[in-house]
């Protein structure tokens, strides 16, 4: 939760100090790095915090640099070829930072791995601290208002946090040694095996969500990619809420071995999701054009028609996060990548023909039908496989007053704590 509002204050900041140009080209940034992160972390991601208790720290922590450094050395070759709109000397920064934001990561796993969770949630959360640190010193510092100060920032933010890890795995590092190149085969086997079925979904799932920042960039301009950025992080973040629960519903359906708790909870907590998502982006869209130019800038009146055109596929977008936890949870990971590609059906569709005809708006449509489309596929399968009706999903008065109690209970218990 904390991570989540340091990265909207770094937006609030980066588009008073900016404006939706500036703003516009540091989400290009931040969106290429992801994406360059998807190819590293097939090694540095979650195959690694599988691994670290299996194998030798110093087998691991070679080839995890190894591969992040090679990551990085094709990206400055061929994200140019793909993607014409930055800079030479932005896109050599932008290798530079996955690779140290690829390595950061490595550690990062390596700590979860050895279930040391505090020290990598410490790790993680320096990055939007010291983010938000430099651009106040750059913008009303120093005054530097491009987009250099931005890559400054993210340099500090990865390298520093890059450090911090090695440090925090100073005792494995000091019993590094080298191995025989043969001894490195059966860990390789194992990265790649299991990094590459992990990160398929999000390879996937990142041009799902995240297409429409180009697309807007190439159609229209970058400072409407600015504004509409703002407006989907603010929409995305009523998945906070989603997200935390899914971790908790994943953990018990892991565990539990019975199909039918496992859908019975899957039910329960969609509909709480639901209903406490749809109370989140009612709030938000209440708040009227000129709030938003008040946070972000007079350039960003936009945001609010925005928000209310992504609130249907947003609100649906949390139903898809605690079935696709379900499907998870029972080993199903497959239906994740299936649902991702059904929304990319959608977000080629409308991306390439409603964006060029009606800009941000036609981006809003774009990637709430592109949100929808993931939710209703996972749905129709899940009830197909649970045996539930549609009507059962619907939250019912009973609901309610099962939400007010036990809404209550965690206020008595909060209270009394205090």
């Amino acid at each position: 939760m904390l991570s989540a509002l340091l990265n909207f204050a770094i937006a609030a900041v980066v588009s008073q100090a900016v404006g939706d140009v500036g703003k516009g080209e540091q989400t290009l940034v931040l969106t290429t790095v992801a994406f360059i992160l998807i190819f590293s972390e097939i090694v540095s991601g979650g195959s690694l915090v599988y691994l670290a208790s299996r194998h030798p720290f110093s087998k691991l922590i070679l080839p995890s640099y190894l591969w992040s450094l090679l990551v990085g050395l094709v990206a400055a070759g061929t994200v140019p070829l793909f993607y014409h709109g930055l800079p030479t000397d932005v896109v050599l920064h932008i290798c530079a930072l996955a690779v140290l934001a690829s390595a950061s990561s490595v550690n990062s796993s390596i700590l979860v791995g050895h279930e040391r969770v505090p020290a990598s949630n410490y790790l993680n959360l320096w990055q939007p601290v010291a983010i938000l640190g430099m651009l106040c010193l750059c913008y009303f510092g120093f005054g530097m208002l491009d987009i250099h100060a931005y890559l400054l920032a993210l340099y500090v933010a990865y390298g520093g946090s890059w450090l911090i890890g090695i440090l925090m795995l100073l005792k494995e590092f000091r019993g590094f040694r080298l191995h025989p190149l043969r001894e490195y085969s059966d860990v390789l086997r194992d990265l790649f095996q299991y990094g590459f079925l992990n990160q398929t979904s999000h390879f996937v799932q990142f041009f799902n969500l995240r297409l429409s920042y180009y697309l807007l960039d190439t159609f229209v301009d970058t400072g409407s990619t600015g504004v509409f950025s703002n407006a989907v992080s603010l929409a995305e973040a009523v998945w906070i809420i989603s997200r935390s629960i899914a971790l908790v519903q994943y953990a018990r359906i892991a565990n539990a071995g019975d199909g039918d708790y496992a859908r019975r909870l899957t039910l329960d907590l969609l509909k709480a999701c639901f209903a406490i998502s749809l109370v989140a982006m009612l709030v938000l869209a209440c708040f009227p054009s000129g709030f938003y130019r008040w946070l972000f800038g007079p350039e960003f009146g936009a945001v609010a028609p925005l928000i209310r055109i992504l609130i249907p596929g947003t609100l649906l977008y949390s139903v898809f996060l605690i079935i696709g936890h379900y499907y998870s949870g029972i080993g199903k990971y497959q239906m994740n990548t299936y649902a991702a590609l059904c929304g990319l059906i959608f977000t080629f569709a409308c991306g390439f023909t409603l964006i060029p005809a009606y800009d941000v708006y036609g981006a809003a449509v774009t990637t709430s039908a592109a949100y929808a489309a993931n939710a209703v596929f996972v749905l129709a399968f899940f009830l197909k496989r649970s045996g539930f009706r549609l009507r059962q999903c619907l939250i019912t008065l009973a609901d309610i007053r099962g939400y007010r109690r036990q809404a209550g209970v965690f206020l008595q218990e909060l209270l009394h704590k205090k």
